[in-house]
């Protein structure tokens, strides 16, 4: 995790909006499911995944 902070991908994730990168967070760095994300933020389980989605989607592109 330390060396993701200084990298192009960190740099990525720290140009997302705050709810796409506590997606990111929740559900890539800390491994929860969707489900446990979604308690954990207080979102619907369906707003976690386009959330997630579009994280993915701003990241390739900052990242190509």
């Amino acid at each position: 995790l330390a060396g993701i902070e200084h990298s192009d991908v960190g740099g990525a994730l720290a140009r997302l909006s705050p709810e796409l990168q506590a997606v990111v967070q929740a559900t890539v760095l800390d491994g929860l499911t969707t489900k446990e994300a979604s308690v954990l933020l207080g979102v619907p389980q369906g707003t976690v995944k386009t959330r997630m989605m579009r994280a993915r989607i701003e990241m390739r592109e900052a990242l190509t």
